[in-house]
C-alpha cells in the first residue's frame, strides 16, 4: 500500500477501503431506523430487520456455490424465528432477501 500511496493513487484505493469497510451491514433505505438483530446459524452470520410488516435479511462472509440453496432456505427460516412471522420474499438471492410479513404470531 505505501508504494501506491508514493505512486499517487493511494487516496483512491484509501477511499475505496473505506468505503468497503462501511458496507458490513446496512440496510436498504426502506428499513432505516428498523431494529435489527443479528443470528448465527450454520457458520454464518445473518442481520434481520423489520418495520412497518417488511423485512429484510443479509448474510455476512462467503457461502459456497453449492451451498447457496441451503443459505437461501436457512434464510427463511432466520425472519420466521426472529420475526414470529411467515417471509414472502419479494426480492433478493443468498446474500439478501427483501419481502413482506405475513401470519405474525405476535
Amino acid at each position: 500500500m505505501l508504494t501506491l500511496l508514493r505512486q499517487g493513487c493511494g487516496m483512491r484505493y484509501l477511499v475505496f477501503l473505506l468505503a468497503l469497510a462501511a458496507c458490513d451491514a446496512s440496510p436498504a433505505w426502506q428499513m432505516t431506523g428498523a431494529p435489527s438483530q443479528r443470528v448465527t446459524v450454520g457458520g454464518h452470520d445473518y442481520t434481520v430487520w423489520r418495520k412497518d410488516g417488511a423485512f429484510e435479511i443479509v448474510r455476512h462472509g462467503y457461502a459456497p456455490r453449492a451451498e447457496q440453496g441451503a443459505v437461501k432456505a436457512t434464510m427463511l427460516q432466520v425472519v420466521a424465528q426472529v420475526t414470529g412471522c411467515t417471509p414472502r420474499v419479494e426480492s433478493g438471492d443468498s446474500g439478501e432477501m427483501r419481502g413482506r410479513l405475513t401470519a405474525c404470531k405476535s
